[in-house]
Parts: structure tokens; C-alpha cells; sequence
């Protein structure tokens, strides 16, 4: 019982309150990786509203943009955007399963779930292109 009520209290400390964008921003990121433009509306939608409540006004600037792009190099433009302004938060913040990575091709940066590296501004064309700079 003991170690089960550690497990919870550690995966509790761990967890950011600041974190409810996470969710839509890494789906688009995923999205855009695998070069699906379909999906990444909606995701934005929510991604804007995430980044308003928490009050990241300029993110969430990019993430209606990256809601009302109408193809998936305007939707990797607004993306890149978000994830600049995102970039101080990533630094400052731990987060779990979650890696910052860099592409010197694109000179950007964005967050992805720990693993292969996962190219959102290239996608299929140059998806393992970057650098794992902070795992989280």
C-alpha cells in the first residue's frame, strides 16, 4: 500500500499545472510529422483555449492561426511560432516522457514524446532531422 501511495504521490509531484496545452500541441506535432494535415483544426482549437486559460497570450496567437490554416505549410508556420514561444516554458518546466528538440535545418525548435525523433516542419521528407536537446 505504501509503495502504491508513493507511486501516486511521485507521478502527482511530477505532473505541471501549467501543462494543459501539452496535450493539442503534441498531437499537432505528431500530426505534422506524419505529414496528416486533417486533425490539426481541431487540436489547435483546443490548443488556443489551453494557452488562453493559462494566459500565454502570444502562444495562443499562433495556435488560431495554426486553427485556421488552410494547408500544412501555413499549419508547420504558425506551429513553428507556438513552439518559439513555448520554447522558455519547455526549458523552465519538467516534464515527463517529453523531449525538446532542435532542427538546425529549420533553426526551430519543438516538444515531442521521448523517442525517435519525429520532424513536425519536415515531416516524411526529413522526419528524423534534429537533436534531442533536453529530455524531460
Amino acid at each position: 500500500m505504501v509503495m502504491i501511495w508513493c507511486a501516486l504521490f511521485s507521478s502527482l509531484s511530477l505532473a505541471n499545472p501549467s501543462s494543459s496545452f501539452l496535450k493539442p500541441y503534441l498531437e499537432i506535432q505528431n500530426f505534422l510529422a506524419k505529414d496528416q494535415f486533417a486533425g490539426v483544426t481541431a487540436s489547435a482549437t483546443n490548443l488556443e483555449k489551453a494557452l488562453l486559460s493559462e494566459k500565454k497570450a502570444a502562444a495562443a496567437k499562433f495556435a488560431k492561426d495554426l486553427s485556421k490554416a488552410h494547408s500544412i505549410e501555413e499549419a508547420r508556420t504558425a506551429f513553428e511560432g507556438v513552439s518559439k514561444e513555448l520554447l522558455p516554458w519547455a526549458r523552465k518546466n519538467k516534464m515527463t516522457d517529453t523531449d525538446l528538440v532542435y532542427c538546425p535545418m529549420k533553426k526551430a525548435y519543438w516538444l515531442q514524446k521521448k523517442g525517435d525523433i519525429q520532424n513536425p516542419y519536415y515531416g516524411k521528407e526529413m522526419l528524423e532531422c534534429g537533436v534531442i536537446e533536453e529530455r524531460k
